[in-house]
């Protein structure tokens, strides 16, 4: 893993001082925790009983340009990267039913380089690797038919990082979807799962909440080595669906909501199976595109995962 330090640093800095002399009158947006496509096919589907280890996942997005309201660039050629390293996430789905779904939870410490928190003038973003936020999800509930898989669940944000690599905010995500099977072997599949993100105030401010999210991401592929392995389409779609809040917002700022789509491939394959151990290894890339009042770039994630199944 190679990490740019001097020359991200002067294309920071240079993008900063072009926002800071963008008009007084530009659209802003801040941003929640959803990161725009990480996950995508079989977006619907919960992992069967085992513990799962995602030791890493590193995730960068790579912003080439700022989008106002109407689609159009305010700012090109930023290539500011922002990585993301989990060390490791904890993914458990266990065997106790709720509701007749199967019961799952997941632990997610997040390990970055710099963090986004405002896409417009003041844009905010440090530089340096260290322990961030953390995501947790303690309800996570799947079934599984004959023709489709369904999941639902509940996740929060706790702001555990310093407040220069920190959301500093407690934020909350309801989630749902579905994997739908097009032929009868399970071969061929469609998946669409949304997540709908509220936030708390901003603990940097004294009156400044970040507007609510919906974002929609999925897949369409096929599945390889009796479902072991899986190749296809992965899409993300994003919404703001309300205004940011409160008299913290800067004052020179106009509110804005914002939209970002995304579509690429993705790949996942067993590399290795000793008994109940499995070693898997999830590749995907969405470039983005449609973004208004937002960033807009490529999505890059690769995660490897340690499996152990439980039967």
């Amino acid at each position: 893993m190679t990490i740019h330090v001097s020359s991200t640093r002067l294309r920071l800095f240079a993008f900063l001082g072009a926002l800071l002399f963008a008009p007084a009158a530009a659209r802003a947006q801040l941003l929640g925790f959803n990161l725009r496509g990480d996950t995508g096919i079989k977006s619907g589907s919960q992992p069967g009983p085992g513990i799962y280890l995602m030791s890493p996942l590193y995730f960068r997005s790579d912003y080439s340009g700022l989008r106002d309201r109407n689609g159009d660039t305010i700012l090109s050629g930023l290539d500011v990267d922002v990585n993301l390293l989990v060390v490791p996430g904890l993914a458990v789905t266990t065997k106790a039913k709720i509701a007749g779904g199967t019961y799952g939870f997941s632990i997610i410490p997040l390990f970055m380089d710099q963090r986004l928190t405002l896409a417009a003038p003041g844009f905010s973003a440090t530089r340096g690797w260290g322990f961030s936020d953390m995501i947790f999800q303690p309800l996570s509930l799947g079934w599984r038919t004959q023709k489709a898989d369904f999941l639902a669940g509940y996740a929060f944000l706790a702001p555990t990082g310093p407040s220069d690599l920190s959301l500093n905010m407690w934020g909350h995500e309801l989630s749902a979807g579905t994997t739908v099977y097009l032929d009868s072997e399970k071969k061929w599949h469609v998946a669409a799962t949304g997540f709908y993100d509220f936030h708390n105030k901003r603990q940097d401010a004294e009156d400044l909440r970040v507007g609510q999210y919906l974002t929609i991401e999925g897949g369409a592929g096929r599945s390889f080595l009796k479902g072991a392995a899986h190749a296809g389409l992965a899409y993300v779609a994003q919404w703001k669906m309300t205004d940011d809040s409160g008299s913290s917002f800067p004052p020179n700022l106009q509110k804005s909501k914002n939209r970002a789509y995304g579509l690429g491939p993705e790949v996942a394959m067993p590399v290795f199976a000793r008994g109940p151990l499995v070693g898997l290894v999830n590749v995907r890339y969405t470039w983005e595109f449609g973004a208004e009042t937002n960033f807009e770039g490529g999505n890059f994630l690769i995660s490897f995962i340690l499996a152990r199944l439980s039967h």
